[in-house]
C-alpha cells in the first residue's frame, strides 16, 4: 500500500462501510522523498 499524504475533508473511502475488520501487522515501511510512504503488511493468522 503506498500512501499519499492529503488534507482533504471527503473522498471515496478505500474500504467498504461494514467491512469486517482484519487484524493485520505491520512488517515493512519506507518513506520516500516526496513524503509517500510505503507500508507493507500481513493478515496475522
Amino acid at each position: 500500500m503506498y500512501v499519499h499524504p492529503v488534507l482533504v475533508g471527503a473522498g471515496t473511502p478505500l474500504f467498504p462501510q461494514g467491512s469486517a475488520p482484519v487484524d493485520l501487522r505491520l512488517v515493512e515501511s519506507r518513506t520516500f522523498g516526496n513524503g509517500v510512504a510505503h507500508l507493507r503488511y500481513e493478515v496475522e493468522s
